[in-house]
């Protein structure tokens, strides 16, 4: 069986996304086994239930469902190009890794670099003792400085994390304070497939 993947989008439900992918709501029960997911399996705000140790997808998240359509020729030379210039890994959803039918899931493409980036903004500097420059180092400005100063020092080591992969070409980001947290919104662009520095 062929499996595809789609991010989920606030709003979405299990059933809605059964009805879309599957063609059938009645079948959203093959999408929470195929992901390992409790109840209520799709949630807008999942924190609350990952905090009881379920496992649910939110907003931003990756869903996986069967899919019985081959790509097109064309389609599968674009994608073989993507996994080479932004690679392949394990995929990982919340920390864990996914599985899908008693095997690892993989993750290419630009799927796999919003994976890594994601993990490079969330692991501090210093948690990985094999990699010591690897993460960030926000903890340093954050609650530190104050208003507009604060937030531009959070923005610029934002920047700096996403410019230490060598598959992003630029990046910008944008940080607002909010219920005693630091919410950043980076926005990047990666290398053109296929230009990929190989050294």
């Amino acid at each position: 069986m062929n499996y595809a993947s789609l991010e989920v989008q606030q709003g979405d439900s299990i059933h809605r996304l059964a009805q879309a992918l599957l063609g059938d709501f009645r079948r959203w029960r093959e999408l929470a086994e195929l992901n390992g997911l409790d109840h209520p399996y799709v949630v807008d705000d999942p924190a609350p239930w990952r905090a009881e140790g379920r496992r649910v997808l939110g907003p931003g998240d990756t869903l996986y469902y069967p899919s019985d359509a081959l790509p097109s020729p064309r389609r599968r030379v674009g994608a073989d190009l993507e996994a080479q210039t932004y690679g392949t890994d394990l995929a990982m959803q919340g920390g864990h890794l996914v599985w899908i039918g008693g095997s690892l899931s993989m993750v290419s493409g630009l799927d796999n670099l919003k994976q890594a980036l994601t993990h490079r903004l969330n692991t501090p500097q210093g948690n990985l003792p094999a990699h010591p420059g690897y993460g960030h180092a926000l903890k340093q400005y954050l609650g530190r400085v104050g208003g507009g100063d604060e937030a531009a020092l959070v923005r610029l080591e934002a920047q700096r994390v996403l410019n230490q992969d060598r598959r992003i070409a630029a990046s910008s980001a944008a940080v607002e304070f909010a219920d005693s947290a630091a919410h950043i919104r980076a926005e990047v662009i990666p290398l053109t497939p296929g230009n990929r520095d190989t050294e």
